[in-house]
Formats: structure tokens, C-alpha cells, sequence
């Protein structure tokens, strides 16, 4: 009973200073975390969560410490409640390769509180002199981690381990609590001046036990929004040379941080006149009312003094002064720019590279500006650790001394849209730019020409291939390198199947073979059914020699008989050097043992077949005269013509 009523005579004192104190199931229990009696935070209206971003964040918000580039370390003391009641907040963060880490200490204490009783008379509350003085201290240490993780947007985690001790002595009662809980808290930018922060304190855990009972913390829980409204960097909603942030935080209902199931709000800014000095203003809501706050703090050295003007309501009698002390680093950042190169930055939109088309005219989307390459020296100081140096290249755009477009010069830069005529065949569409000369640190920069090209293909289709046609690119190509024709009426009928011969023909052409070396074939009978007159008798007589097709056993060779897709891809892969390829079938609808599966499967494997990716193969489809061109299209050996003519324009070397 002793211990009872010395605590309960103690929480007197203790309620003031940890305004939001809650009575647990079997006995009173104060996080003096909870609370954060930090210069900084206070002239900000009591603002943490969003901004945690030095040593202080250690109990605000873990998730705060990510972003530390320099060990820091933070300390406030109070005397509060006509001295009474002391407090003590202390934290130290060291960023490494592997996140944050980060130590914590906040202990609250009153001592030589004089018990009470009741006066039998009055009723009323008085001193009892029978019994003496009591103390009773509060303390927790934290481990803090925080880091960065992966996601679309900015995003930091953290996280406390909190071991609490309490003790209490006096009043013919003495005993010692211990006990631990678990914070967790994330910061996400969810633009460059946005950011919002979550703060979880004593999620799990927050309890302490005594010898003969335990004292539960509760928990408290706060989200908020923070906005960079002016400042010097991109990060800023508007660029401005001083810097203004501001804040938004609630206490949710049902924490210990809001008491009576109420929503409390923190709102705060702080505004950067000059680099080192900072003012601060806020409204910070208790349970007990809602107060004004003021703050100043300045920065020196890599220190940071904070002095802040708050009014609370809930401590009566209390002295609204508040002094913190920070060590939070020092970057000095030392610019000696040095212009290193001068470019221009050129890009088609539109047309893109390699495009084929059947217009005369294109439109022309394109962009143009310069660049000035400038080498900063940035010197980086941790004041009485280190000092370091890196350099950075930053690139300044510029206008542009000209622009053309083929021989045309344009009277526009940045974003360009124009027209472009197109001969038929192979064009180089070419944009050029020059750079404006300089003299710069004592040195003259020449101007320097800078281009961008995109090749583009103009054509005639035939009347039954339009430009949407699926194979149109292999067959525009396999056309312009001469390796297929049409009919006389301008049609290709891309969809008839293939003859033996129309595709041995095709194979033999791409081979691009001396004249005479194909002309001597023009002797050679190779089977019984293809006389040496036969329009393609030496197309096939070289195919044959070279083992790209074979003959029936009886001597023929059917060079009028339509090819199945089976036949067709097997000639593809024998005429590209695959090796037959086992293994799992590479279409479901192959049979078990099919006679071609393994030229199928090679074929397959080496991107042949990219036309059928997720259809059935359907080995007895006639094998058409769109889908030679495509598999065609698909060879190394052609794709290095296809990729020699892109680059060119040219055929051979005669063409």
C-alpha cells in the first residue's frame, strides 16, 4: 500500500513534466520518450515525425536517421515544476554503408516530493509528516537502425529498441521496474517537396514490471506531412534563395499521445533568412490546450544552438524557456567550376532510326540545345573528424549558335517540328548543329558541330502488302536487297504458299555469290525433274551442292510442289548452320517423334520463328511467301546485309 500511494503522490509531479501519463491496469507507467523536450521540435509547434533529420530523431522518428551524412549528436536538460522534476533527452546517430545507427538516453526524475494525506477535519489534501520524502526515476535506452529501401518513390524505415528502468525509494517503499517496447516509424517523399512520416511508438512491448506487479506504457501513434515550400534546390516546391518548410502532424485518437480519445494537431514552420540562422513558429495542441511557439536556432562550426519560447497548458507554473544543443556536422561546399567541354545535345522524336515508310513528306520532331560541361570542386567538412573533396561534372544548357536540318537551317532550337523530304529508297535524315564559342577562365572554346541522324526507308509497296501489314519490314527489305520479287501486276501475294524452287531460289540469292560462280551451275542437272532449262535449275543444282535442300529417293526433286511450314523450317535451319536440337518440344501441337522437331526446335532457338511465339506451329500449313521473308529476315548472315544497308544504303559494294 506504501508503494501505491508514494507513486501516486510522485505521478503528481511526473504528470506535468510527461503531460499525457496514463494509469495502467495495475499501476502508473511514463515513457519519458514520449515526450521530447527538444528546442528545435518545440519551436516547431512539437512537429517530429517529419522532422527528424539529426541526432533527435533517434526517439521522433528512426526513419529520420537515413538521411544523416555526418555523425550527430543532440542533448537537452529542463528543470521543470518549481525545480522539482528534471528531465534529460540525448541521442547520437552514426550513418554507415549499412544504414544508420543510432543511441538514445531520455530520463525523467522528481525527488524529495513530500507525501500527502488527508486531513480528517477538512477533507482536504495536506502534508503528512509522518512520512518521508520520496524520488522516483523514469530513464529509457534506445537502439536505433534506420535505412533507405527500394520502392517507386523515396522511402526510409526505422526502428527503436527501448529497455526502460524505473526505480522509486522513499516513504517506507522502495523498488526497481524494468521492462522494454519496440518503436517503428517510415518516411516516404512522396514528391520532391512532399514528404509525409508515420511514427509507431511502443507498437510492441511498453510495459514495465515491478516485483509484485507490472506497469503497462501504452502506445502512441502520429502521422504528418511536411512540405519544403521555398529553397535553392529542385527539391523545393519553389526555387527561392532562402529556405521555408512547413508542417502538418495529428496525434491519432487512442494513443497515450491522445488522451481522451481526442485528435491533437502540431503545426509548425521554419524559415531560413540566412543559411545559418533559422526562425521558427507553431501551434502545438494538448490535451490541456492548445499553446503558442517561437524558436530561433543558430549554426556554427557544426553545431547547432536551438532556443525555443513554448507555451503548454498543461505544465502550470513552468518556466516556457528551452534551451538545446546539437552537434550536427559541417559541409562546406567549395565551388571552383571549370568549363571542361561545350556539345550539342541533338535527338530525334521523330522519324525514329530505321523507319520505314511510303510517304514522300515526314513531319520532323526533334530535340536541339547545347550543353556546357562544367567540372565543380566540392570540398566536404566534418567539423574535428575529416575533410574530403570529390569532383562532379554539371551540364548547363544553352542556346545553340545554329541548327540545320539536311541543308536546311532552322530558325528554331530546344523542341523543333518541321517537314523533311524523302527520296525513294534509303535517305539519311540528318540534323546538325553548331556551338556557340566562348572564352572562358582565360581559354577560347571553338565552336563544335554536334548531329543526329535517322535513316529511313521510302517505298512502293506492293498492292497487297500495305504499311500495316504484319511482314512488311522483311518483306520491304528482302526486296530492296533484291533477294525477292513481285509478280508483273505490282502484287506479291504474300500469303500463297512457297514452291521448292521459289524458296531454294530465295536462299541461293541471299548468298549474294559471284556471277560466275553461280553461272556455273547452269550445267549441272542436278535432278531428273529439273531440266538445265528450268528457270530456277542453277539456283537449285547450287543449293543442292551447298546441302540446303535434298531430293526425293526416286531422283526428283518437286520444284513445283508447295512447301508444309515443317519443310520450310527445316530448310531455314539447314540453310542458317543450326544444329537438329532435342529436348522439350517447342510447340505443344508437335507431335511425339515428329520428323521435324529437332530442325523446329533449332530454328526456334535461334529466333527464327519469333512470328509464332504463342500460336500452335501447325506443321502442315503451307509455308507462305510472307513467312519466308520473315524467317529469312530473321538469319544472322541476312541480318548482317539487312544491318550493312542500314548503315550505307548500300546493296554490295557495287550497289
Amino acid at each position: 500500500m506504501s508503494r501505491v500511494l508514494l507513486i501516486i503522490t510522485l505521478i503528481c509531479h511526473l504528470s506535468l513534466v510527461v503531460c499525457h501519463s496514463a494509469l495502467a491496469v495495475n499501476g502508473v507507467g511514463s515513457d519519458p520518450s514520449l515526450d521530447l523536450f527538444s528546442a528545435r521540435q518545440l519551436g516547431l509547434g512539437g512537429l517530429t515525425v517529419n522532422f527528424a533529420d539529426d541526432a533527435g530523431g533517434v526517439f521522433a522518428n528512426p526513419a529520420g536517421l537515413a538521411e544523416l551524412e555526418f555523425p550527430q549528436l543532440t542533448t537537452s536538460s529542463r528543470r521543470l515544476t518549481l525545480g522539482e522534476t528534471q528531465y534529460l533527452l540525448a541521442g547520437w546517430a552514426l550513418p554507415t554503408a549499412w544504414g544508420t545507427f543510432g543511441l538514445g538516453y531520455s530520463a525523467a526524475g522528481a525527488g524529495g516530493s513530500l507525501p500527502t494525506m488527508l486531513d480528517p477535519g477538512t477533507g482536504r489534501v495536506i502534508q503528512d509528516p509522518s512520512r518521508e520524502a520520496g524520488s522516483f526515476s523514469n530513464s529509457v535506452i534506445a537502439f536505433s537502425y534506420a535505412r533507405t529501401v527500394p520502392a517507386p518513390v523515396k522511402l526510409a524505415v526505422g526502428g527503436n529498441l527501448k529497455l526502460f528502468n524505473q526505480s522509486l525509494s522513499g516513504a517506507g517503499a522502495a523498488d526497481r521496474g524494468s521492462g522494454f517496447g519496440l518503436d517503428l516509424g517510415c518516411t516516404c517523399q512522396a514528391l520532391p517537396w512532399l514528404t509525409a512520416a508515420a511514427g509507431l511508438k511502443n507498437l510492441i512491448g511498453g510495459s514495465v514490471r515491478w516485483s509484485g506487479s507490472e506497469d503497462t506504457l501504452g502506445s502512441a501513434y502520429r502521422l504528418g506531412v511536411a512540405a519544403t515550400i521555398l529553397g535553392g534546390s529542385r527539391e523545393a516546391f519553389r526555387t527561392y534563395p532562402q529556405k521555408l518548410t512547413a508542417g502538418l502532424e495529428f496525434d491519432l485518437p487512442g494513443g497515450v499521445l491522445a488522451a481522451n480519445n481526442s485528435l491533437l494537431y502540431h503545426l509548425g514552420c521554419e524559415y531560413f533568412p540566412l543559411k545559418n540562422i533559422a526562425l521558427r513558429a507553431g501551434l502545438n495542441q494538448e490535451t490541456a490546450g492548445t499553446g503558442l511557439a517561437l524558436g530561433l536556432g543558430l549554426v556554427n562550426g557544426g553545431f547547432r544552438f536551438d532556443y525555443a519560447f513554448v507555451q503548454r497548458p498543461g505544465l502550470p507554473g513552468d518556466n516556457p524557456h528551452y534551451f538545446s544543443l546539437s552537434y550536427i556536422g559541417e559541409r562546406v561546399l567549395t565551388c571552383e567550376p571549370k568549363l571542361k567541354l561545350k556539345s550539342a545535345h541533338l535527338k530525334f522524336l521523330f522519324p525514329y532510326d530505321r523507319l520505314i515508310t511510303d510517304k514522300d513528306i515526314i513531319p520532323v520532331r526533334a530535340e536541339a540545345w547545347g550543353d556546357r560541361v562544367v567540372d565543380q570542386k566540392r570540398i566536404w567538412t566534418v567539423t574535428a573528424v575529416s575533410a574530403t573533396f570529390d569532383v562532379v561534372n554539371q551540364i548547363v544548357t544553352e542556346p545553340l549558335a545554329s541548327v540545320a536540318l539536311g541543308d536546311k537551317k532552322l530558325d528554331q532550337e530546344g523542341t523543333i517540328e518541321t517537314t523533311h523530304s524523302l527520296k525513294l529508297g534509303w535517305n539519311d535524315v540528318r540534323l546538325t548543329a553548331f556551338t556557340s564559342p566562348e572564352i572562358f577562365a582565360g581559354r577560347t572554346y571553338e565552336s563544335k558541330l554536334g548531329s543526329a541522324e535517322a535513316r529511313v526507308l521510302r517505298i512502293v509497296p506492293f498492292t497487297d502488302t500495305p504499311m500495316n501489314y504484319w511482314a512488311i519490314e522483311p518483306i520491304a527489305l528482302m526486296g530492296v536487297l533484291g533477294l525477292v520479287n513481285g509478280y508483273p501486276d505490282n502484287s506479291f501475294r504474300p500469303e500463297k504458299g512457297i514452291t521448292r524452287a521459289e524458296l531454294v531460289t530465295l536462299l541461293v540469292k541471299s548468298l549474294a555469290l559471284p556471277q560466275e560462280t553461280l553461272d556455273s551451275y547452269a550445267s549441272v542437272e542436278a535432278f531428273k525433274d529439273v531440266p538445265l532449262h528450268h528457270w530456277a535449275a542453277k539456283y537449285i543444282a547450287c543449293a543442292d551442292a551447298q546441302k540446303y535442300v535434298t531430293g526425293y529417293p526416286d531422283g526428283r526433286f518437286a520444284p513445283n510442289k508447295v512447301l508444309s511450314r515443317a519443310e520450310g523450317a527445316t530448310i531455314m535451319a539447314r540453310y542458317a548452320k543450326l544444329a537438329p536440337a532435342g529436348g522439350t518440344k517447342s510447340f505443344v501441337d508437335l507431335k511425339d517423334g515428329f520428323w521435324a522437331a529437332e530442325f523446329i526446335n533449332a530454328a526456334r532457338q535461334a529466333g527464327l520463328l519469333k512470328y509464332l511465339e504463342g500460336k500452335d506451329f501447325k506443321p502442315d500449313n503451307p509455308f507462305t511467301r510472307a513467312e519466308a521473308c520473315e524467317v529469312l529476315y530473321r538469319v544472322p548472315a541476312v541480318q548482317s546485309k539487312v544491318d550493312q544497308y542500314w548503315e550505307s544504303g548500300l546493296i554490295s559494294a557495287g550497289r
